[in-house]
């Protein structure tokens, strides 16, 4: 399993918006220079963080970006599922179906075993928590 450039940025541009002295909304633009994410990418970052309740978006020359619930209340599992999908180490354990060997497999309770140990850390730590700890 791989945390994807894409989840990488959005937890960037997440915990940019979590800071105590952010202000909201912040345009695309500007926090996508400030977190060092290609515009076009941000853009994307942008709709997926959006769609999955994640963000507010404002239009206009004042909107942007604001976080669309406390910073305690959103954790990064809900940032990775929000643009990468849920996290797995293999694909027969988010889709038994995939394999005709899931009945007889003898690592598929160890995939599903470590699969959930990553949702629970990344479910653990939350943006508050992220910003709280920065530079320490």
């Amino acid at each position: 399993m791989d945390i994807t450039r894409k989840s990488d940025y959005a937890i960037r541009m997440m915990t940019a918006l979590a800071e105590p002295d952010a202000s909201c909304p912040v345009s695309v633009r500007d926090l996508a220079e400030r977190q060092g994410v290609p515009y076009a990418f941000a853009r994307s970052v942008q709709r997926d963080l959006s769609a999955a309740g994640l963000v507010q978006t404002t239009r206009g020359a004042a909107g942007g970006l604001c976080l669309a619930r406390d910073a305690h209340a959103i954790t990064l599992l809900d940032i990775v599922i929000a643009t990468q999908g849920d996290p797995s180490i293999a694909v027969c354990s988010n889709d038994p179906s995939w394999c005709e060997r899931v009945g007889s497999c003898r690592t598929h309770r160890v995939w599903c075993e470590i699969d959930a140990a990553v949702r629970r850390i990344l479910g653990s730590k939350t943006l508050a928590g992220l910003v709280s700890t920065q530079g320490r």
